[in-house]
């Protein structure tokens, strides 16, 4: 099992290489005050967006991994060494306890990251902590580390493409960290989480201040970045049922403590976008190479870690942010500004075209239709629905659904903007990123409010669209309240503190959960499965894959799913369940049922007849492992049949590998 120190390795390792790495470049492309703040953030896109297709030429191993970051950081020292200036006068002055303050609550709150991944060892066992299902995608980080890059599908051996298709760049920034270290993709997970998080805070705090001027901006965000939703509050106050009529069901979207918990590589996503949208301001305002590059680099990274955020809803941002600045851009200047614009487009794509053509070409063989459609995210239950009709539905959305789930930053967000845009004395600089973050943020919930996608059971473009939205109301929120007027303060300041405190109780409760969570069914087993594991690599070589019961341990995780393999197995699965296979293979809905219920038969001890065959040649399974809680254990298909021999017994395992071919 990983341990904290192998995580945190990992997190100081990360933060090292990419705020080294950013460092140079904010400084040519970023306000002075904001070059500290966003550098780790910075530095991650650019070097992750190239990195990933030079390991597509060069090989992906200990030596040129270290290559690949040996180069931009000595290029960053030399550059550093050279002390150019930045573009403009510091920010506010900040005392050193504030610094200790945010610093340490970034810290803090990056742990609480970290402990998502961590396993928690007692005397029953080991448990894990519920978004930990969610992270079952260490697979992919282990398969990179393993066999290289372009990743090949862990997940499933049948029909299909053979190479991954996913928006894998988060994941392989931590398979870097994995091939450097020698640490398993669970500790690097960890750390990459950590980091994640810690970057997105200091991010947002540098960014309130700037906008403020007011160093205690940072202390806001501090304090919005543990808030949550309030339907703890609500459903204390009614019943679960009667905040369900009004307010919808509780689902995965959610605000950054929860989305940042839950899926790491949506926050960086949305966190790019943020970033590139600055870019795009200082691309406009005055056209440099540089400048271009970095948009272009940061918007394929945003691209390569969320398709749904960095090829939907960014897009959807952008384009009213470029449009009003090219009209309020000196004439003179708007086809130059329109050059570096779409060279910056050119880049992005060269460098997300792999990804597009694998996640085209995967959706193109379901054959189930558009990927995204139109339709407004129903808030109402059916009752209410049909009462009101959809046009109430709608309204619901921006006037019950968004309060409900984000009610610290919502509505401190929307009056944050008010304060900084009706502020006269704001300079232009300051009212152009309010006016590009107005714009963004209101697009990013437009997405979040009328855009579905169909790939999988639940809408998660909907989910992951909001979080741009979601860091930069935390933004102004802060920024906001920073700047309140004396006159205005008491009853503003009492209404934001009211709807931080109904906030902070989902957040608080949530953050605990990642640290502290019971022992389940599943502990005692999960606690020996890492001699399992280690037993089935001996026997089974780096390519080949695993069969073993999609069920397994399923009690570890809130809803099923092969979460030991994912975490300990450092091998590729033949199917590795019905929640891991639907979204990373081309098989159908139809398809996925068929071979799930194939795999229960077999591992239940039921099988039809064919069924051991169709293991073996139509999901390629090279080795097949057998637990006493399979009800295969007490009736062993494998050991009937000749296209599989024993090669390990234990009391806790049978390991069978495929016969001669």
């Amino acid at each position: 099992m990983i341990s904290f120190t192998h995580a945190l390795i990992c997190a100081c390792l990360a933060l090292a290489l990419y705020g080294l790495i950013g460092l140079p470049l904010a400084q040519r492309v970023v306000m002075r005050p904001l070059v500290p703040w966003l550098a780790p953030a910075l530095g991650w896109a650019a070097h992750s967006a190239l990195a990933l297709p030079l390991c597509f030429v060069i090989g992906f191993n200990r030596v040129t991994v270290v290559a690949v970051f040996a180069v931009p950081l000595i290029a960053a020292a030399l550059a550093l060494a050279r002390q150019r200036p930045a573009m403009s006068k510091d920010g506010p002055p900040l005392p050193w306890w504030l610094l200790v303050i945010v610093f340490g609550g970034a810290v803090l709150i990056a742990f609480d990251f970290m402990a998502v991944d961590l396993p928690k060892v007692s005397s029953q066992g080991v448990t894990l902590a519920a978004p930990i299902f969610d992270h079952s995608k260490i697979a992919m980080i282990d398969e990179m580390a393993r066999l290289g890059v372009p990743p090949g599908n862990p997940f499933y051996g049948g029909e299909g493409p053979a190479r991954l298709s996913y928006y894998y760049l988060w994941h392989f920034s931590a398979a870097e960290l994995s091939v450097l270290t020698g640490l398993p993709g669970w500790a690097t997970d960890a750390g990459m989480s950590a980091f994640t998080g810690f970057a997105a805070i200091m991010a947002m705090a540098g960014l309130a201040m700037w906008l403020s001027g007011r160093a205690s901006a940072a202390l806001w965000i501090a304090l919005l970045s543990l808030t949550a939703s309030a339907r703890p509050v609500l459903e204390f106050i009614l019943a679960t049922d009667e905040v369900e009529q009004f307010a919808g069901y509780q689902s995965g979207l959610g605000g950054f403590l929860f989305q940042t918990s839950w899926a790491p590589q949506h926050t960086m996503a949305a966190l790019t976008a943020v970033l590139a949208l600055l870019l795009l301001l200082a691309a406009i305002e005055r056209p440099r190479w540089l400048v271009t590059v970095l948009f272009g680099l940061t918007m394929a990274a945003g691209f390569e870690s969320s398709t749904w955020i960095g090829g939907i809803a960014f897009p959807l941002m952008a384009a009213p942010v470029a449009l009003t600045m090219l009209w309020r851009a000196a004439p003179a200047l708007r086809l130059r500004i329109i050059i570096h614009l779409v060279a910056a487009a050119f880049i992005a794509l060269a460098l997300i075209a792999p990804f597009l053509y694998d996640q085209s070409h995967m959706t193109a063989l379901r054959n189930e239709g558009a990927p995204v459609t139109v339709a407004a995210v129903q808030v109402l239950n059916d009752g209410v629905f049909d009462a009101i009709g959809s046009f109430g539905n709608l309204l619901a959305y921006w006037l019950i659904y968004l309060p409900v789930e984000f009610p610290a930053i919502y509505f401190a967000g929307i009056g944050g903007l008010i304060i900084l845009l009706r502020d006269r004395n704001l300079p232009l600089g300051h009212r152009d990123a309010t006016l590009a973050f107005a714009l963004g943020a209101w697009m990013s919930l437009i997405c979040g409010w009328l855009l579905v996608s169909t790939l999988g059971d639940n809408n998660d473009l909907g989910w992951r669209a909001v979080l741009p939205a979601v860091l930069i109301l935390m933004v102004v929120a802060a920024a906001g309240l920073a700047r309140l007027e004396a006159k205005a303060r008491p009853v503003m300041l009492a209404a934001a503190l009211a709807l931080i405190a109904v906030g902070l109780v989902d957040g608080l409760r949530f953050g605990y959960g990642n640290v502290v969570v019971a022992a389940n069914a599943s502990s005692p087993a999960l606690a020996g499965s890492q001699a399992l594991w280690r037993a089935v690599r001996r026997v089974t070589p780096p390519g080949e894959r695993i069969a073993n019961n999609p069920d397994y341990l399923d009690k570890a995780t809130p809803w099923p799913v092969n979460i030991s393999w994912a975490l300990l197995a450092d091998r590729r699965s033949c199917f590795a369940g019905r929640d891991l296979v639907r979204p990373f293979s081309a098989l159908s809905q139809a398809g996925v049922d068929t071979a799930d219920t194939l795999f229960k038969r077999v591992f239940a001890g039921s099988p039809e007849p064919g069924d051991i065959e169709h293991l073996a040649t139509r999901y390629h399974c090279d080795t097949a492992v057998v637990a006493p809680s399979d009800g295969a254990w007490m009736r062993d298909p494998f050991a009937a049949s000749a296209l599989y021999r024993m090669v390990e017994e234990t009391p806790a395992w049978r390991i069978y590998r495929r016969a001669a071919r």
